[in-house]
């Protein structure tokens, strides 16, 4: 119909030429991004599936993935270049065990949501507490810091491996799939001034020829069939030199950087097709750790436990170093053995007794005492049962003598002998017994409070450290126990305790037989005097395969080799899983176990630089040596925001609200995902992250609580 004179006219679109790789399509702003990529297809003239391709833009650096949003809404103009290239690409996958992979990655969706897929094909449960992590080239900038390194912690100048000499690189140009070594835990810095700079764009690849090292290692590569629940038997003195760790705290600060962003595609953070990505556990919260499912998240769990010691990632006394040993001397007898018509066996050892299967057991005592109670019976299961509910039923406290010191500046360390009663939460002392009734000298609210061991067998040394949350900080208080029972009763229920449980519940008694197995297994056996010559060359012990560098340079070969066999003379009663999870517990057990450190600046502070400590249950201000100013618990975290343009990070807490800026280029985004990630993890007990949930919905809110907002 003609168009009237005070009507206007709607002008067309504008057409205009868009480049596609090397294909140019006229298109309009309106149109859709299904539309683009259909004109192209019809143009190509392929026969091909193309159900696996989408529209990358380099400059712009994000994928076009929604079909239905038209190119004006991308902002995609005349001058853009796309790619029309696959979602899914090869990558080099470095598992914990140090075993590489060549396995197809989706490159265009969330790392969060790539990790759960690969860790789906596996067969690793709970692919949340994993993450991937850079391999990045180290570029040194010849800082003038000066070294800082923990007073726990020396480190020994070793061997430097990078991006572009790596055993992982060497191999890269292989036909088979690709199996070696590259890093421990996490990827380490090397450089001989404090400060480093981290390059992670890699654009080039080289053919490097195999190495001799490389050529040793050949026994880890990984078939098809092979069982990703058992790892090879691999000489570590060959690889523990290779290993690149940090000098000091500035380099470990600057390595836990290095995760991937979880809300952003591995695509969009510069990695390419065949890099080397590294696969870990970035959490270290283990919910429901079952060795009847988890097979190989339990082996992979426990070799980035055995690297994390072996390259001294993490400290640790002589005796908790011999228990290392000697565990991983039994895994390995095992391994040895194992056949192909070997099966798996069950274990009822759980690691983290919040997520363990003490419920049931809660549930069927109180039944039966009050089943007691109404009848006026007993139940006559047997002995033992009726003494631990009747010690429940009594028993609501505990009390003894004991030695206390407060540590305080310019002062001797000298304990004093009090009697001390722990009723509840709430830990009472007094000059002596006959004072209980009267007015205490302190009452200590243990809710909340950090409780870390303070062992030397070898000194008969059984002490408790306490680090009280006060305004002003944290306060330390150190009880010392005379014999390892009395330390393994006090220390369980000072656990309990500080989680806002009593000792009349059953788990008490659990927790403390397991202290008490804990501390029989670094006690030397009086039965290792007899081990004989032929059980050692049976063995084959080699003591640098077991301990740290600073233990093989501290003793002889000898006194390692006897210390190792006394040790194993204790746990060789174990088999393989029951002995990883011990290995396990011991590693959870450290006093550094679970924290990743950031250098910050504390807004308040005069002080230029500080750690920030983050675990899975606190946050943690610490001085440059690692020693602990304060805890925040974040349990009782009220809010946390960042400002994305200066960086600076606002936490609010109960009554305290904290203000800090990274420093060393380490962006504010790595600390909110820790964050956020932690307490994310904290509400898969809840029945909204069951097993049966969505991954979708576990995906949204994870991204709710991780992402950040610009």
């Amino acid at each position: 119909m003609p168009t009237s004179l005070n009507q206007r006219s709607v002008p067309k679109s504008l057409s205009w030429s868009l480049t596609i790789d090397s294909t140019i399509v006229v298109v309009n702003g309106s149109m859709t991004i299904g539309s683009v990529m259909v004109q192209l297809v019809n143009r190509l003239d392929i026969s091909q599936d193309f159900s696996d391709y989408a529209l990358w833009w380099p400059k712009a650096n994000i994928w076009l993935i929604n079909t239905k949003w038209t190119l004006d809404q991308y902002g995609v103009q005349s001058d853009a270049q796309l790619n029309f290239t696959s979602m899914h690409k090869t990558i080099r996958l470095q598992l914990p065990d140090l075993r590489i992979l060549s396995i197809n990655a989706d490159f265009s969706v969330s790392v969060f949501a790539a990790v759960c897929k690969l860790c789906k094909d596996l067969g690793i449960r709970h692919a949340e507490e994993l993450s991937l992590v850079r391999s990045s080239r180290i570029q040194n900038m010849n800082g003038i810091h000066e070294r800082r390194t923990s007073p726990r912690r020396r480190r020994h100048n070793i061997g430097t491996l990078n991006r572009h000499n790596s055993m992982g690189d060497s191999l890269a140009n292989n036909t088979s799939t690709l199996s070696t070594l590259f890093s421990p835990t996490t990827p380490k810095l090397r450089s001989t001034a404090a400060i480093d700079r981290i390059d992670s764009s890699i654009n080039n690849h080289h053919q490097r020829s195999v190495t001799n090292l490389s050529k040793s290692l050949n026994n880890l590569e990984l078939n098809g069939d092979e069982n990703l629940a058992q790892t090879p038997i691999t000489p570590i003195k060959n690889i523990l030199p290779q290993l690149i760790r940090p000098i000091n705290i500035i380099e470990k600060s600057l390595l836990n950087s290095l995760w991937y962003d979880s809300s952003r595609s591995i695509m969009e953070q510069n990695t390419v097709e065949n890099d080397l990505v590294l696969l870990r556990f970035k959490y270290f919260t283990f919910y429901d750790l079952n060795p009847k499912f988890d097979a190989i998240r339990l082996n992979q769990l426990y070799e980035q436990a055995k690297w994390s010691i072996l390259s001294e990632d993490i400290d640790c006394t002589d005796e908790e170093m011999m228990t290392f040993a000697a565990l991983q001397l039994q895994i390995q007898i095992h391994s040895s053995q194992v056949s192909s018509t070997s099966t798996f066996m069950c274990s009822n050892d759980d690691i983290g007794h919040e997520y363990d299967n003490g419920n049931d057991y809660d549930i069927d005592r109180a039944l039966e005492r009050l089943q007691d109670s109404l009848l006026g019976t007993k139940t006559t299961k047997n002995k033992s049962t009726n003494s631990l509910i009747h010690q429940f039923s009594l028993n609501d406290e505990l009390s003894d003598y004991l030695r206390l010191f407060k540590p305080r500046r310019f002062t001797l360390k000298t304990f004093k002998r009090y009697w001390f009663v722990i009723r509840d939460t709430q830990l009472t002392y007094y000059t002596n017994e006959c004072q209980q009734r009267s007015v205490p000298i302190e009452k200590i609210p243990l809710k909340g409070c950090e409780i870390l061991p303070d062992v030397n067998i070898s000194s008969k040394k059984y002490a408790i450290r306490l680090l009280i949350p006060s305004i002003d900080g944290m306060n330390e208080t150190i009880i010392r126990c005379s014999t390892v029972e009395q330390y393994a009763k006090w220390m369980a229920a000072f656990r309990l305790a500080s989680k806002g449980r009593s000792i009349s519940e059953p788990s008490y008694e659990t927790e403390r037989e397991s202290i008490l197995a804990l501390l029989h297994m670094q006690r030397p056996s009086s039965s290792s005097s007899s081990i004989t010559n032929h059980q050692k060359i049976k063995f084959d012990i080699q003591p640098e395969n077991f301990v740290s560098t600073k233990f093989v340079k501290k003793y002889k070969t000898k006194q390692l080799t006897e210390r190792i066999l006394e040790a194993h003379a204790t746990v060789s009663n174990l088999d393989c899983i029951e002995a990883k999870l011990r290995y396990i517990k011991v590693w959870q057990a450290l006093p550094e176990f679970g924290i990743t450190t950031f250098v910050v600046k504390f807004k308040e502070s005069n002080k230029k630089e500080e750690l920030l400590g983050i675990a899975s249950n606190r946050l943690l201000r610490m001085t440059m040596t690692g020693d602990i100013l304060k805890t925040w618990w974040i349990s009782r975290m009220r809010s946390w925001n960042v400002n994305w343009e200066n960086k600076l990070v606002t936490i609010e807490f109960d009554g305290e609200t904290i203000h800090f800026l990274p420093l060393y280029g380490i962006e504010s985004k790595c600390i909110h995902e820790f964050i956020g990630a932690y307490i994310f993890l904290a509400m898969r007990s809840t029945a909204t992250m069951s097993d049966n949930n969505d991954l979708l919905q576990q995906e949204t809110l994870f991204q709710r609580l991780t992402a950040a907002y610009m």
